[in-house]
């Protein structure tokens, strides 16, 4: 570590301690069970705070989760750290990422481009509805050496018959290599009105994600990292003198939708009910550019369509959705506790869509149908199907269902199968594009995707075993244009998640074993992730201290690369990555709200080895420190 680092580490470490020095003198003057929030309202040290997802569009009954205020995970200041995700990243923080535990999952409807930030861009189905009294806030911020910033804001409201949310995620990375900044922002917000008498509502959201990268493309000489020698310590320390293949690129991605829901449910005199009308207006509209001053760069292949000098693709799309529908349930019902039930909606969906470079412009239509039945108390039986029409997702057909059985309702104590069936057109991307480098023009046959899956829990415990069968599986090859694999491609998974928790110790154990017969889904045999900690009062109870660490390992595979020009993962076959063992240990503080957060990461860089690589070309981060905060608030 230079000594620039040591000696800003040491002065933050110095204002750590001094804060938490002042935060416990201030406890001593004020009831150990209270504070006074900024707002000068009674605020508690510890609220339960439930949300579910909010189902904006195909709203299903709502189930939902606690929010565990009570401790503070690592997740809260990156979303890589939580112990249920296993991804292969680029090194930093809100860069390209990509699950190496295989699913497949698509919505109804047009889709250009599946974009490779899940955990930081926000769709519809990520939003989430708070169930408060009054209100809860809750700030968070990280700094990491090197000048890493990331900041998140959740705030949730309910004032009489108005509830509304608002999430905010924003982080600037300068990295570590040449040319590797990058800048993220996602914001989303809800609103929800239902009159007193709960015969008409209105919900409005609006999701924004703005990204720009600094696109560097990995290091051009991969051994020349992993193999260096650890004596040699200006090779070892000087990260900038590792050559990448661009060093001006940049990438610029803004995304917007906007969905406005009103509904009417259907009441006589008497108030008895007759179900629910539902009209959703959804906009959406996306942009992506990426720019470059020097194509001397084995990425082009020394092919231009426009320009040998300078290149700019542009990616650009605007889509309107409307659904009508009806259930005979209302919008923000919880699952049904009676013994026996049975729910269901259908309604249509019509979608236009106009894209330029690549061109398109058209309308589909959608006919949809989904249920949640409850049979003798103990089987809770889930279905939905749609069918489109016309253009681009003319016969595209999707179903999906699952049966569970409820062994201990109280326990959390199921077993269950689910089926899931595609019958798509691929990302429009696969079918048509137009870049500087790349053109091209597909007549595809659908996608056949068949998964088929089984499953126990009890009380967080979970088991799954996951078979997928892909066919016409389109992606990427290794000279970044699409392919279709004609054959069937088998994918068996087990899963495993475990909650432990024991008094003050708890610990997270997420483990995937996977096959692919074929390599044009990269899977590691085996993946996993272990989170631990434990925690322990002191000074008469006001301090809780929280010391944990986590490990992740993968075996060794040949992970899909990635292309920066068009923000998609590619099949490649040069470069086997894993077999390394990423430790972190982290102590979070807290008194009452307020918590401070130190994690060391990547503390075996050298140890073990330089191999630490997730995504080909693309080193993560090597030994660093973040320091973080958070603060909650219960109105």
């Amino acid at each position: 570590m230079s000594k620039q680092r040591k000696c800003l580490t040491l002065c933050l470490f110095i204002l750590m301690t001094i804060s938490i020095n002042q935060v416990l003198y201030a406890q001593d003057q004020e009831p150990p069970k209270s504070g006074i929030d900024s707002a000068m309202a009674l605020s508690p040290d510890y609220m339960p705070i439930y949300y579910a997802a909010f189902p904006t569009i195909h709203f299903n009954p709502m189930q939902y989760q606690l929010l565990d205020t009570s401790m503070f995970h690592t997740s809260d200041y990156a979303p890589f750290y939580e112990s249920q995700n296993i991804y292969q990243g680029l090194g930093i923080n809100g860069q390209a990422h990509k699950s190496m535990v295989f699913d497949y999952q698509k919505e109804v409807g047009f889709n250009m481009i599946t974009l490779p930030y899940p955990l930081y861009f926000k769709e519809q189905k990520d939003l989430r509805f708070y169930n408060v009294e009054t209100s809860f806030t809750r700030l968070a911020y990280t700094y990491g050496l090197s000048t890493e910033h990331n900041f998140s804001f959740t705030h949730a409201q309910k004032i009489k018959d108005v509830e509304f949310s608002l999430d905010l995620t924003a982080l600037s990375n300068k990295g570590y290599f040449i040319h590797q900044s990058t800048n993220m922002l996602s914001l989303d917000g809800v609103f929800h009105y239902q009159t007193p008498k709960d015969i008409y509502g209105i919900t409005v959201s609006y999701i924004f994600n703005h990204a720009k990268f600094s696109e560097n493309g990995g290091l051009t000489d991969y051994r020349s990292f992993a193999e260096r020698n650890a004596r040699d310590e200006n090779f070892t320390n000087d990260l900038g003198s590792f050559n990448v293949f661009f060093s001006n690129a940049s990438t610029l991605i803004n995304t917007h939708d906007v969905m406005l829901q009103q509904y009417v449910n259907l009441k006589d005199a008497k108030g008895r009910y007759y179900g629910t009308f539902t009209h959703s207006f959804q906009f959406k509209h996306q942009s992506d550019a990426f720019n470059d001053y020097d194509l001397n760069n084995s990425y082009y292949r020394d092919r231009y369509f426009f320009s040998t000098d300078t290149t700019r693709d542009t990616l650009s799309f605007w889509g309107i959705v409307n659904t009508l529908q009806w259930s005979n349930y209302e919008p923000l019902a919880v699952q049904s506790q009676s013994n026996y039930s049975f729910r269901f909606a259908g309604g249509v969906r019509h979608e236009f869509v106009s894209a330029k470079l690549p061109y398109y412009i058209g309308n589909s239509v959608s006919l949809f149908a989904r249920t949640s039945i409850r049979l003798f108390k103990v089987w809770d039986i889930h279905g939905n199907i749609a069918y489109s029409f016309f253009r681009y997702n003319n016969n595209d057909a999707i179903a999906n269902a699952d049966a569970t059985f409820a062994i201990n309702r109280k326990q959390c104590h199921f077993i269950g199968l689910e089926a899931d069936f595609y019958r798509v057109s691929p990302d429009f991307i696969f079918t048509r594009y137009v870049g500087n480098n790349n053109t091209w023009e597909k007549d595809w046959k659908k996608e056949n995707n068949l998964k088929l899956g089984a499953f126990y829990t009890i009380l967080g415990y979970k088991v799954s075993f996951n078979y997928f069968m892909m066919n016409h599986h389109k992606y990427l090859n290794s000279n970044f244009e699409p392919e279709s694999f004609e054959k069937s491609i088998n994918v068996v998974q087990l899963n495993l998640f475990a909650p432990v928790r024991i008094k003050n110790f708890y610990m997270d154990v997420n483990m995937s074993l996977q096959h692919s017969t074929q390599p044009y889904i990269a899977v590691p045999l085996f993946a996993g992730k272990l989170y631990a900690a434990y925690q322990f009062r002191i000074f008469r109870n006001r301090l809780h201290i929280q010391i944990g660490g986590d490990l992740m390992y993968n075996t060794l595979y040949f992970a899909d690369g990635y292309n920066p020009i068009i923000h998609q993962f590619y099949y490649q076959q040069d470069v086997k990555v894993g077999n390394y063992l990423y430790f972190d240990l982290n102590i979070t503080f807290r008194v009452n709200r307020i918590a401070f957060y130190v994690r060391g990461g990547n503390l075996l860089e050298g140890v073990l080895s330089y191999k630490y690589f997730t995504t080909p070309y693309y080193p993560m981060q090597g030994r660093n420190l973040e320091l973080g905060i958070t603060w909650r608030f219960y109105d």
